[in-house]
């Protein structure tokens, strides 16, 4: 007797379940190549398929995310984002694009708190801070657009984004003698 037959006629709901985990894999891998050929339709399609056939993975959750605020749909982005973080509550790019779509919808409050929950997880994400900075600039809070601004230069000093966005923080204060 054969090994698939023997676990096939003793275990099947087990085999079914090893097989239906390796198809959702196999379609994740399918999808992240057509994000990486920029085919984001084709991307999208499968990882709503995936999601409602019950998917678990927070990666899933997660790009299907990103395509919809790369579509400008903060709102759908969030539903989302919040479903990937309730898999893995540490998902540093769930956090960091969650304040992201927060910061789209002027929502910048849980903009704040979102990119401080990426940078708890990463403090060396020199981009939350970036955006972390534009988020405060945005609330009118320079002093704490300012100090961010500088984190994300302190971490990456070729970051030119955090330069221009530090030097109009300074001069929005006055402080031209600074940028």
């Amino acid at each position: 007797m054969n090994f698939r037959n023997f676990y096939g006629k003793i275990y099947p709901d087990i085999l079914l379940t090893l097989q239906n985990k390796h198809q959702e894999l196999e379609k994740e891998k399918q999808a992240i190549k057509f994000l990486r050929s920029r085919k984001i339709k084709e991307a999208e399609d499968i990882y709503r398929i995936l999601i409602s056939k019950g998917s678990k993975n927070h990666i899933v959750f997660g790009n299907l995310a990103a395509i919809y605020l790369m579509k400008g749909d903060s709102k759908q982005s969030i539903i989302l984002l919040k479903k990937s973080l309730k898999i893995k509550p540490d998902y540093l790019e769930a956090y960091y694009n969650l304040g992201k779509a927060f910061n789209e919808k002027g929502d910048y409050d849980s903009a704040v708190d979102s990119f401080q929950k990426a940078i708890k997880i990463k403090p060396d994400y020199a981009e939350a801070h970036n955006n972390l900075g534009l988020t405060y600039q945005k609330k009118g809070n320079l002093r704490a657009a300012i100090f961010s601004f500088r984190e994300a230069i302190k971490i990456n000093n070729k970051n030119p984004k955090a330069f221009i966005n530090l030097g109009n923080s300074l001069n929005e204060q006055g402080l031209l003698n600074e940028a």
